[in-house]
């Protein structure tokens, strides 16, 4: 009688040990897709930090002719002014 109650135990651990296991390899293919994900992100960040980055460089130098553009404008309409007294 002990023996077969042994024998039942150790068939009840290596049953739920079957039904643990692919949980445990779903949860690291969770993981490993979670890490996929997480790095397919950051990837698309980067390139959009990289992209804005362009797009602030080519509004900065705009910005930049365009105030040189207005400081000659200034200096030309003051000079007119001035040859006009």
């Amino acid at each position: 009688m002990k023996v077969s109650i042994h024998l039942l135990r150790v068939a009840m651990l290596l049953a739920l040990a079957g039904v643990a296991a692919p949980v445990f390899a779903e949860e690291g293919t969770l993981k490993e897709g979670a890490r996929e994900v997480g790095h397919a992100v950051g990837s698309a960040a980067r390139e959009v930090g990289q992209g804005a980055k362009k797009v602030g460089k080519a509004v900065g130098e705009a910005a930049k002719e365009f105030g040189q553009a207005v400081k000659e404008g200034a200096k030309e309409a003051k000079k007119a002014a001035q040859s006009d007294k």
